[in-house]
């Protein structure tokens, strides 16, 4: 499986609104699970790639990576999704760090 995911985190500082649950992001990764049943060191494992925090250059990237992105969905998709649960976000205070966006079954 392949997907795109927005991650919030802390960056650690003193005194930084990240301690008082504010986090920082969202930031769009690539994360690919490498089945269990292919070959090789990545058996089993998930890979990460980053692709950055603006969803424009996020989808640039995503294209030249796995064309499959853009033959599946569009920019507006990725768009919706991220405003959405940026939008959740805002209104929850227990919310995960992390949030799928766009997903890929495999083939």
């Amino acid at each position: 499986m392949v997907s795109v995911l927005a991650k919030w985190q802390k960056c650690g500082k003193a005194g930084c609104r990240c301690n008082e649950g504010v986090f920082h992001g969202p930031y769009l990764w690539l994360v690919t699970y490498h089945s269990s049943r292919q070959e090789g060191k990545l058996a089993g494992k998930y890979s990460w790639k980053y692709l950055g925090r603006s969803p424009e250059l996020a989808w640039q990237k995503l294209g030249s990576i796995d064309a499959r992105f853009k033959q599946h969905f569009n920019i507006s998709s990725l768009l919706d999704k991220l405003e959405d649960i940026q939008r959740k976000r805002e209104t929850q205070v227990t919310i995960s760090r992390t949030a799928s966006l766009l997903s890929l079954p495999n083939e």
